[in-house]
């Protein structure tokens, strides 16, 4: 448990540091009075998958920056090699999922209506 712990405290701490921030942006709509409506999910799920992705983009590029960082200093140490192509993998497969998430349901919201379009921010 504790190694798992370990591992797992940056996005833990991430998390938790996170959901004040999106309350004071304004991301987290206010319902009117103490009834909310669908529509007020649904304007929840849009700021919140879009606050998600404009955060993803530069923490993508700072880990990206890093990787590139170790490759460049690695020299002939390829556990460094290694450690660098690893984070570009794993960043690249994230960007996949964190944009593929974000056009699933983009895609759901036109369905349903509640959205004008895929390209709209």
């Amino acid at each position: 448990m504790k190694k798992y712990f370990n591992k797992r405290a940056p996005l833990i701490v991430f998390v938790f540091f996170s959901v004040p921030l999106l309350v004071g942006a304004g991301v987290v709509p206010a319902c009117a009075g103490s009834t909310c409506h669908f529509s007020d999910l649904v304007q929840l799920v849009k700021k919140v998958l879009d606050y998600i992705l404009a955060i993803t983009a530069p923490i993508a590029a700072i880990m990206f920056a890093y990787a590139g960082f170790l490759y460049l200093t690695s020299q002939d140490n390829p556990g460094k090699r290694t450690k660098a192509n690893s984070i570009f993998v794993n960043v690249g497969i994230g960007i996949f999922f964190v944009v593929g998430a974000w056009l699933i349901v983009k895609a759901v919201l036109v369905g349903l209506k509640a959205d004008s379009g895929l390209l709209n921010f």
